[in-house]
């Protein structure tokens, strides 16, 4: 049982942690696929609510998987 619920943890850290990145990388300003805009402050105003709001779901998935990791079993 203990060993599942590690699994479980780790399954969580990794999805956290894949989501993170995703977000990060395609970020139309910080991101690795920039694009040549017309206006960079507008793409960046447009992008920044749905990167924030992925990369803070993404690291609260992440801390979740830890937490659950570092549980002891009862």
């Amino acid at each position: 049982m203990d060993r599942e619920i590690r699994k479980s943890g780790l399954n969580l850290v990794l999805a956290g942690a894949l989501g993170v990145m995703f977000f990060w990388l395609t970020d139309p300003v910080h991101g690795v696929g920039r694009k040549n805009f017309d206006n960079p402050v507008d793409a960046m105003n447009e992008a920044w609510v749905g990167t924030l709001a992925g990369i803070a779901v993404s690291a609260g998935i992440l801390l979740l998987g830890l937490w659950i990791m570092t549980r002891r079993s009862t």
